[in-house]
Parts: structure tokens; sequence; C-alpha cells
């Protein structure tokens, strides 16, 4: 099936305009694989899976491979650690590949609902086009894509005090604390959670939640996504 599949596949080979087709690899839904495939551009195809999935993954691009002549990539993500190891991974490969591919893809069709969320997590942080295949296993559905990557428009100081946040639990009571553990000063702080006329804040771009607690006291939450730009921004910055 694959095979004949394959066969009526065109692709798109421009040196000026290649393509990086990021999917997640598992045992459900591979046909989604060949369907982002025959519907886009690819030069390279880089499969996410776990470690288990491993000697699939190898079989199944060995044979895309031979069929379309394209190269390929195993990348292994933890499943005990999914979306943290994903974002990690993906990241790195946006350092490697961004220079070589003018665009790159990301694919969440197969494997199961944790490792596509993990990527689709890590398309929407990056500002990367994804898509997945429907019920019908017949079409793709693009998903909504910002015009930009949250690691656009996260200035410096708005990731040094999301980390500040994060070394000390995720929470801090209000912006007295923030400032000791920051070294930033509360007037600053304070702009940079809830944002001005010309910027949004960390709360406006749902990194942090911002509550009222005890006495009035304002409590300040890091979000799971706040968690992920930080893992995003450490793997960038490494690099």
């Amino acid at each position: 099936m694959v095979q004949t599949f394959f066969n009526c596949v065109t692709l798109i080979r421009s040196h000026r305009m290649k393509t990086l087709q990021i999917a997640t690899f598992g045992d459900v839904d591979q046909d989604g694989i060949a369907l982002g495939i025959q519907n886009f551009p690819i030069h390279q195809l880089i499969l996410l899976c776990y470690s288990d999935d491993e000697f699939k993954a190898i079989k199944y691009s060995k044979k895309i491979e031979t069929i379309i002549g394209i190269g390929s990539e195993i990348i292994l993500v933890e499943k005990e650690n999914v979306v943290k190891d994903t974002i990690e991974r993906v990241n790195e490969v946006l350092s490697r590949k961004s220079m070589e591919y003018r665009h790159i893809l990301m694919n969440v069709s197969s494997g199961d609902k944790l490792i596509n969320s993990a990527a689709l997590s890590s398309a929407f942080i990056n500002g990367i086009t994804a898509f997945t295949m429907d019920h019908s296993h017949t079409m793709l559905l693009l998903w909504p894509v910002l015009n930009f990557s949250y690691g656009e428009i996260i200035s410096d100081t708005k990731i040094n005090i999301l980390k500040s946040i994060d070394r000390v639990g995720g929470t801090v009571s209000g912006l007295e604390e923030l400032e000791q553990i920051s070294g930033y000063g509360k007037p600053l702080l304070s702009y940079h959670i809830q944002g001005g006329k010309e910027s949004k804040g960390l709360a406006d771009l749902g990194l942090v939640e911002v509550d009222k607690g005890d006495r009035g006291k304002t409590i300040i939450n890091l979000t799971t996504l706040g968690k992920l730009m930080i893992t995003s921004n450490s793997i960038v910055k490494s690099d």
C-alpha cells in the first residue's frame, strides 16, 4: 500500500526552497506521514518517536528513502518526560537545520496524543506550520499558526523573569518577592508582567497567571507554556 501510494507522489525540489518535514511516529496513523509527503514539498524527513518505536521508525524511513529518494533521520524522545524532551529535540533540529532549509513543517498525524501534543506545542512556540490527518484519513488539516514565533517577541528581560519564578518553584507571592529574586525593580516587573500600550505582558502572552491571594496579595504562577518557553530559550542560547 505504501509503495503504491508513493509511486504517485510528485515532489517539488528547488534548491532555493528546500523543505524539511518533521513528523511524529508511532504504531497508529502512519498514513498521515505519507499524506504529508504527498501534499507538501519535502527534501528531508525527520521522525520523532519513543525508543520503543525506534526499530519500526528506521524500517519506515528506509522504505521512504528507497521509494522517493530523500534523506531521513530518527530522533528519540523520552516517554516519561515527553513534552520537555520533544521541545528540546525540536529546538536542536531548528538550530542545526534552519540555515539549510527555507521551510520547516511539523506533521502531528502519527503516534500517541502525548507526543502529538508535545510536537504541536513546539511548533506553536517556534512559529512552525503544523498539520494533521483528518478522521477519514483522506486529507490534511492545517493548525492555526502565529505570524511570529514566541521567541521573537519575548525579550531577554522577560525570559529572565520567567527563569527567576521557575527557580523558586514556579510561584511567587507578589512583586516584592519577585524583585528580590530577579534583581529587577517593581515598576519594570509590573510592566513586563502586565504589559503596556505597545507591548504585551507575560500574563497576556499566557506565560504567567496572576491571581489574588489572601488579603489581596498578588500571586504570580508560571504556566506550562511559560516553562516550555524557558526550555526552548535555554536550548537556543546553549547552541
